[in-house]
């Protein structure tokens, strides 16, 4: 990452450092509807797949999984609200 950009970026909380190294992993995982070919969401079972493929994630207990989903479903949410606001503009 460039200085300038590493500046700019916001504190991962150490509680949340799982689910944004996930997303960077697989944030080109995206399904794409449409015409315009607007991203509409994640690509669950790919992530799924990435998922397990990470060290520790499948010994992880089902309550810590489930808060690795919400959050990544949270910044799914963030993302596609943006999309949608930089469209409208």
């Amino acid at each position: 990452m460039y200085a300038a950009q590493k500046a700019q970026a916001p504190d991962i909380q150490p509680c949340n450092q799982y689910i944004v190294e996930l997303f960077f992993r697989v944030q080109t995982q995206w399904v794409y509807a449409g015409m315009a070919g607007c991203r509409v969401g994640l690509n669950y079972p790919a992530i799924e797949v990435r998922a397990n493929q990470m060290p520790g994630y499948q010994g992880l207990a089902v309550e810590l999984k489930d808060r690795i989903w919400n959050g990544l479903q949270v910044i799914e949410k963030t993302v596609l609200n943006y999309q949608a606001e930089q469209n409208r503009s």
